[in-house]
């Protein structure tokens, strides 16, 4: 067992290795789909040499062949190793801008859909949320955690408006899901990675709100809140 320090750089490695081994592929002919299929390898294989269970509940409750909107708690860069262990289809996430210009990396998240998100220019953001729309109009699930940014694990806190407002473009159900104990094997000051145990728990899909509809907009952002309060089993504060 490595020690938390070490394990962080050695997780960093293998995110790097196996994000050029995507790109080499695809650059070879590879199509999207095995992106996909190394993106879950990377999950899998993270997971095993980290020490990590993953726990999954509620999975097969919900029909992961139709796009939807996941709507997660975020507690640690973990999270996105969770999700993507857990849920049996691959999907993009809105990510910020930055995570775009990574080498390989980046080449990733494009093919796997993931759709970029400068937090400083507003216009521009709500931009990215069209084009989030579109790109689950057109089949892809999409993960965003509204809260927008790491949480110290005790709360939910405030959700944004934007994931709302692609859930009402996209006009498909949003899939609430909390995320317990990442915080505590990976905490925001990212010193180290530390093996046990994340529990992801899935809820009920929230239909979406009505084209235009900002008084369903808002419920839907106090349902989604209250949901994720219960599903990460942690209280809704400011």
């Amino acid at each position: 067992m490595l020690a938390p320090p070490l394990a962080l750089a050695w997780a960093a490695a293998y995110t790097i290795r196996m994000s050029q081994k995507a790109m080499l592929q695809k650059a070879l002919g590879a199509g999207d789909d095995r992106v996909r299929d190394l993106t879950k390898e990377w999950a899998l294989g993270m997971s095993s040499r980290m020490d990590i269970e993953v726990r999954a509940h509620g999975i097969d409750t919900i029909d992961w062949s139709r796009p939807c909107v996941v709507m997660a708690n975020h507690q640690s860069y973990l999270d996105v190793l969770a999700l993507y262990h857990a849920l049996p289809r691959c999907f993009g996430i809105v990510a910020k801008k930055q995570l775009f210009s990574v080498p390989f990396f980046g080449g990733v998240m494009r093919a796997l859909g993931c759709v970029s998100v400068d937090r400083e220019k507003h216009n521009e953001a709500l931009g990215s949320m069209r084009d989030a729309a579109r790109t689950v109009a057109a089949g892809t699930t999409i993960a965003v955690f509204p809260e927008g940014t790491r949480s110290p694990g005790d709360r939910i806190l405030r959700l944004k408006k934007g994931p709302f407002y692609l859930a009402q473009l996209a006009g498909v159900p949003t899939v609430p899901i909390g995320i317990r104990g990442s915080a505590t094997l990976m905490p925001r000051q990212n010193t180290g990675i530390r093996p046990g145990v994340i529990e992801v728990h899935v809820g009920t899909p929230l239909p979406p709100p009505p084209p235009g509809d900002s008084a369903a907009r808002a419920a839907l952002v106090k349902r989604v809140r209250a949901e994720l309060s219960r599903l990460a089993a942690v209280p809704a504060l400011d």
